[in-house]
């Protein structure tokens, strides 16, 4: 749940809910003054915002909800399962989703009004015998540019028109670099830093990897010792000892 207002008109609240399989439910509840309507709003590019760290650098947001709750705006059923959170650029949101095994596909909602503005297929659910067995789509897309980059539990990994959702490139980090997912697949939402996107395969051969975010060829990759499954991590920048452009990896549970 986040929000974004104006500590000068009023308040405007946006909240997201999301119900998984057998199928999402969105719901956007806002509570605002006709000025605050027209406002900007900072963008959620990516897994836990701009700078992948949870913290919305916006003031003026709500320190509760008003006690007659928000007002519901718009609601969309029926847009696939998943554990995929979306992100937010501009009026759109986009997300991962899988209806059934064999379709793991990319979609962009209107915010204004959560109708799919296009939707684009870059493969299946990974590891579907998995136990405990969640099969589903898990990854959040990041967003840059007129980009968008997606991360497929099967081990896809996609880069997209933002406007119009048409594959510019596609690679399979299971097929073309060996990778190793964990038993619930891959939960891992691409990090972009400088002229590269970086993702962890796993397994003794590219167990991380750099590709060319504008082509998908590769940059460099790096076998870790002992090449162990991929963790449900997404990799993060960081600075080490004045030295940037590095990257931890951030554990975390099933969703990307």
């Amino acid at each position: 749940m986040w929000g974004r207002g104006s500590a000068d008109s009023g308040t405007f609240m946006k909240r997201i809910t999301t119900v998984c399989c057998p199928a999402f439910v969105f719901g956007i509840a806002m509570g605002l003054c006709p000025a605050t309507w027209m406002l900007p709003a900072a963008d959620w590019p990516q897994w836990r915002g701009p700078q992948r760290n949870g913290i919305s650098a916006e003031t003026g947001l709500l320190v509760e909800w008003p006690k007659e709750g928000p007002k519901l705006v718009w609601q969309v059923k029926e847009i696939g399962s998943g554990y995929s959170t979306p992100a937010v650029v501009g009026d759109r949101l986009y997300l991962l989703s899988n209806q059934g095994l064999d379709n793991e596909f990319v979609q962009a909602l209107d915010a204004k009004d959560g109708k799919r503005v296009w939707s684009q297929r870059i493969g299946k659910v990974g590891n579907p015998d998995q136990q405990p067995n969640y099969p589903a789509a898990r990854s959040t897309p990041t967003v840059e540019g007129e980009w968008l980059f997606a991360f497929g539990s099967d081990g896809d990994l996609a880069c997209l028109e933002r406007a119009t959702g048409k594959v510019r490139w596609q690679k399979n980090v299971r097929k073309d670099y060996g990778g190793q997912p964990g038993i619930w697949a891959y939960s891992e939402s691409p990090l972009i830093d400088g002229e590269a996107v970086i993702c962890t395969p796993g397994g003794p051969d590219a167990t991380l990897l750099a590709l060319n975010k504008n082509t998908g060829e590769l940059i460099w990759k790096c076998a870790v010792p002992g090449g162990e499954q991929a963790a449900y991590t997404s990799a993060q920048v960081d600075e080490v000892g004045g030295v940037s452009s590095t990257f931890r990896c951030c554990r975390r549970a099933w969703w990307g």
